[in-house]
């Protein structure tokens, strides 16, 4: 490897850690600024009267545990 594929690779791995920790920084300022958000929303009493939410039924059938599953024919 010669040097200037070293310097290359040090300058990428910055340029690289440098996005990481941009992201990281976003990535915490959008989670305070949410959690801000539901604090004032909780101050105003929005989450207090929560409707339920009714469930949803299962579309699959209900299968019967006591069946062996396909059978293919008399068996001798």
């Amino acid at each position: 490897m010669g040097k200037n594929a070293k310097e290359h690779r040090k300058k990428v791995a910055k340029r690289n850690e440098q996005i990481k920790q941009a992201q990281q920084k976003y990535q915490k300022m959008q989670k305070e600024m949410l959690m801000k958000l539901i604090e004032q929303e909780q101050q105003k009493g929005l989450f207090d009267n929560l409707p339920s939410v009714p469930s949803i039924p299962s579309i699959v059938p209900d299968i019967n545990p006591n069946v062996d599953g396909p059978s293919f024919g008399p068996t001798i």
